[in-house]
């Protein structure tokens, strides 16, 4: 109320000092316009005085109010004048309202987090084929909260301790169940990585590959140098019946390539279902190299090993590469696999994954072109009037059957079939002698797949042959990362 007097004073005065300036002389002006400064300077002191003190008997008066619990929620209309009055005159009681709401805020997260935190949720990802998924959630539902930080991290602590301890137990028990409920069911399905599932059993009931019907895997460690080991886990392959098993076989040898290709090959077969991959070295044992990056691919696979014959080493003529290798992996499919189709696929070529997509029916023999093959640039069957009339390739040499090796494949069942059938140790003939020795073969029993020989969806690429490396310099680089990448680089 001072307040409103001394500004009705003061406008009161100015109107006197101005009314008077209006009708004095000159000499008295001077002397009327420092009054009427000294006037106005007194007058805004005691107003700016006036405020301040106002100001802070509010401020006390608001501190000593009790606040109710539901009125900090509340939030005024800010259209209306009282809102904006009281924040106008007193505008200290906005940084209070600024900072419990701020408290407010804080509070409701750490309530939220209190709560979200106990739900824990625990998974075991399903890791490679044959094996199933298992998850298990644990959820504990908390409603107790606390405004103090200290109290909130003791909470969050304590459940969360309690929850992982709650969840390791059933996950325990679950993983126990299952395992034992898998084992006494075998014709229980298979949720295999790529999503889809498959029974473990053939339509026989019975296993080809004489493997156990539990989704197993096998551990294996694989020991790169005597300071470094790899621990993988290796996928058991188990074979189905729908769809059909592929059995693709693959000849490799010990070069600088060795590792680049098979690792190539390795991704294009990792888009395959239903399929294990025979990979059979020229070598004398199994090459730690070789298993490590077999691992790290991830494809069910089986590492073998056929050295060629001591004869054919020796001889300066051209030598037979592959042919034990190949000779190795029909026997093992002789003594392991019942149904399915088998595949030569070397680990130089290049592959279309719809090809094998294609072969997975095959019931006896089937061709289709292969592409970069010789000075025709492709090699095929003659397709007439929808039958098989011949062969196109850049070199016939009296063959029966002039195809290459990445342009057939065959029915394990037919193989069974014909139990003398094997590769030959004739360089360049070793396509045609297989064939011939699974004859009796009409031609009107070969199957014509890639739109009957009218696309090419396989290609003989080679890849260009890389001099052996030079040895790392130890005395220079060693210590560094050089001495670990040294051990994977593969000299002949």
């Amino acid at each position: 109320m001072c307040m409103y007097v001394c500004i009705y004073k003061l406008a009161i005065n100015m109107k006197t000092l101005y009314t008077g300036i209006g009708h004095s002389n000159s000499s008295s002006n001077s002397s009327n316009k420092m009054a009427l400064g000294k006037s106005i300077k007194m007058y805004l002191t005691i107003f700016i005085a006036t405020t301040c003190i106002y100001m802070v008997l509010y401020q006390y008066h608001m501190s000593r109010q009790p606040l109710a619990s539901n009125d900090v929620v509340k939030h005024q209309d800010k259209t209306s004048s009282s809102y904006i009055a009281s924040y106008w005159w007193a505008p200290m009681s906005l940084l209070s309202a600024v900072n419990n709401n701020s408290n407010s805020n804080s509070n409701n997260i750490m309530n939220s987090t209190i709560n979200k935190t106990t739900e824990t949720t625990l998974e075991q990802i399903q890791k490679d084929n044959g094996r199933s998924i298992i998850m298990q959630t644990v959820s504990l539902d908390s409603r107790q909260s606390t405004s103090a930080t200290a109290a909130a991290a003791t909470t969050i602590a304590t459940t969360t301790t309690a929850a992982l301890a709650k969840a390791a137990a059933v996950v325990t028990t679950t993983t126990t169940k299952t395992l034992a409920t898998t084992a006494t069911a075998t014709q229980s399905q298979i949720k295999l990585r790529n999503g889809q599932t498959y029974r473990p059993t053939n339509k026989a009931g019975h296993n080809p590959m004489g493997q156990s019907t539990i989704p197993s895997t096998t551990t294996t460690t694989t020991t790169i140098s005597s300071s470094r080991t790899t621990r993988t886990t290796r996928p058991k392959f188990l074979a189905i019946s729908d769809p059909p098993p592929l059995y693709i076989i693959t000849p490799t040898y010990r070069r600088p390539e060795q590792l680049a290709e098979l690792t190539r090959l390795g991704y294009t077969l990792k888009h395959v279902v239903n399929l294990l991959w025979l990979v059979i070295e020229d070598a004398n044992k199994t090459n730690p190299l070789v298993a490590h990056t077999l691992d790290r691919i991830g494809v069910p696979y089986e590492y073998l090993v056929a050295p060629m014959p001591e004869e054919y080493k020796a001889t300066k003529r051209a030598k037979p590469r592959g042919v034990s290798n190949r000779n190795r992996g029909l026997d093992y499919l002789r003594a392991n696999a019942s149904e399915g189709v088998l595949y030569f696929a070397d680990d130089d070529n290049t592959y279309d994954i719809s090809i094998f997509e294609q072969m997975r029916y095959i019931q006896k023999v089937g061709m289709w072109p292969v592409g970069l093959v010789t000075k025709t640039g492709v090699s095929s069957p003659i397709i007439r009037n929808g039958k098989l009339d011949g062969y196109y390739d850049g070199w016939i040499g009296g063959r029966k059957y002039p195809v290459d090796m990445a342009g057939f494949a065959v029915s394990v069942k037919f193989l069974h079939e014909r139990p003398h059938a094997k590769m030959p140790f004739k360089p360049g003939y070793e396509e045609d002698g297989f064939l011939r020795s699974l004859g009796p073969l009409a031609n009107a029993e070969i199957e014509l797949l890639a739109d009957q020989c009218r696309d090419i969806l396989t290609w003989h690429t080679q890849t260009k042959k890389n001099p052996p490396a030079s040895p790392v310099n130890f005395t220079r680089y060693g210590q560094t990362n050089l001495e670990f990448i040294e051990k994977l680089l593969v000299r002949p």
